[in-house]
């Protein structure tokens, strides 16, 4: 029988029980004609968000090292304070692209394409006190949702379709509920549970459960045997097909043939003897994630993943231990400090450059990838900094992959920072705690960029962008009155 097309959705989904759904790419020459305009207009429209925290704070030389020293091609003052922007440099050092010892990759990997792609940002504070936090590096504070909640409950984020769930991993999520502000309950614990829920059907216990992208595999076979399908529909049906068929083996492999088969999940490989002194599987157990959640994207499952690993660190320690013997050791120990780069540079490299490169793999209806659609952002519990460089919530580092649809500038080195006042430690000279603008202006034009207004998110308009909470700090007026505005550089 030929497949039926429903010309007022834009996907055809093919439902599997406990109301998981997985979709086909949208495929422009199945639309009726008097459809085609339209849908495309709005597969053009859709935006992506996924982040990625890493715990703890880190030295600006660190983090940003040759970045601190780069001629600016461009010098404004925002917010009663001057700010420089420079191009990403391109230097290429025995197959590397080094900007500093945490950001760098092989140049197989931060391809010109990806850093044409990149921003790093810098001098921008999270307003509230000091210390840990959990929801503070997606906006969220006691009184307010973090922003991939707003987004996951936005019919702006979502027009014309259904509210999709956020992909949440981990204590980076705070939702609004009738009790009050409370951490969002994960999607998964782990790698398969999540492709349980994504890509198979439930049937009844102890028995095997078939498979969805099986399903999905005989759908596409009848699709691609309608004669109206064009051959670029087709390659972009084999495109798909392979990446679950991918996705699907790897879970089944695990992180690492040492571990035990023939079903090997992320819990469990967290779980196995001597894990917390293997970093590189826990950027593997991070790629497994990815696979996932890029293959849900594809599908239109989720258009939101926000992470942030507690139970290891890309590091030789546990959480606690880890931050005691490293985290607070960074700046008397040499050291701990080298050991400290290689953690955050591990993450850097094999979780959010890898997302960026496997979405930017995948093709969408209107010939854009996935990548140029999204954003993908990293995020700092606490401050970048010199004199304590540990707790304190002044200059957050900030690296992003992708325009959200054009609507950012990227391949940028933004430095947010007031030089002229600048210093790391509170003196007579100093008597302020802050460093450049504020996380709340980056939090509300995240928003923007995803296609939501400011008073979709405020109910007075995001005047201190979001949350929209002055608060009681030392920041100035004119800080605060620039920070419902777009950052400087940063829109395209």
């Amino acid at each position: 029988m030929k497949p039926k097309f429903d010309p007022v959705s834009r996907r055809q989904f093919l439902v599997g029980a406990g109301g998981a759904a997985l979709a086909l790419p949208l495929l422009p020459s199945l639309l009726p004609r008097a459809a085609e305009a339209q849908t495309l207009a709005a597969a053009s429209a859709e935006r992506y968000f996924a982040h990625m925290t890493t715990w703890h704070g880190v030295l600006q030389d660190q983090f940003y090292g040759s970045l601190l020293n780069l001629p600016a091609a461009a010098t404004t003052t925002h917010g009663g304070i001057g700010v420089r922007s420079a191009p990403l440099p391109t230097t290429v050092s025995n197959g590397r692209v080094v900007l500093s010892e945490i950001l760098q990759a092989p140049q197989t990997a931060l391809t010109p394409r990806l850093l044409s792609m990149m921003n790093v940002i810098n001098g921008i504070d999270m307003p509230g006190g000091q210390g840990h936090n959990r929801g503070g590096t997606l906006g969220g504070d006691a009184a307010n949702p973090t922003i991939d909640q707003v987004l996951a409950a936005s019919s702006k984020f979502y027009p014309g379709g259904a509210l999709q769930p956020a992909i949440v991993r981990n204590l980076v999520s705070l939702s609004k509920t009738s009790s009050g502000i409370v951490q969002t309950q994960e999607t998964a614990d782990s790698n398969v549970k999540l492709f349980d829920r994504l890509f198979k059907t439930t049937t009844t216990p102890n028995t095997t459960q078939p498979v969805l992208v099986d399903s999905v595999r005989e759908h596409a076979a009848l699709v691609k045997a309608d004669p109206r399908c064009s051959t670029d529909c087709r390659n972009r049906l084999d495109e798909y097909l392979t990446m679950l068929s991918e996705v699907q083996g790897k879970v089944q492999q695990g992180a690492n043939s040492n571990f035990p088969r023939p079903t090997v999940d992320t819990r469990a490989v967290e779980n196995t003897a001597g894990f917390y002194g293997q970093p590189e599987n826990h950027a593997k157990c991070e790629q497994l994630w990815n696979d996932i959640v890029v293959a849900a994207f594809t599908a239109g499952i989720s258009r939101v993943y926000v992470c942030g690993p507690t139970s290891y660190t890309f590091g030789p320690d546990p959480e606690h231990a880890w931050h005691n013997n490293y985290a607070h050791q960074i700046e008397s120990d040499p050291a701990r400090r080298a050991g400290y780069s290689a953690a955050v540079q591990l993450q850097f490299e094999g979780a959010q450059l890898d997302l960026a490169r496997k979405m930017d793999a995948v093709r969408t209806a209107d010939g854009s990838t996935l990548l140029d659609k999204a954003l993908i952002a990293s995020g700092h519990e606490l401050g970048s900094g010199g004199s304590p460089g540990n707790h304190h919530n002044r200059c957050i580092p900030v690296v992003t992959f992708g325009s959200a649809g054009g609507f950012f500038k990227t391949g940028q080195s933004l430095d947010y920072r007031d030089m002229n006042s600048f210093l790391w430690s509170i003196s007579p000279t100093s008597p302020r705690w802050y460093s450049g603008l504020t996380y709340n202006q980056w939090m509300g034009m995240v928003l923007r960029a995803m296609g939501l207004s400011p008073a979709d998110y405020s109910a007075n308009s995001g005047a201190y962008g979001y949350p929209s909470v002055k608060g009681s700090n030392s920041y100035s007026d004119a800080i605060w009155a620039a920070a419902a505005a777009d950052l400087p550089w940063l829109k395209a």
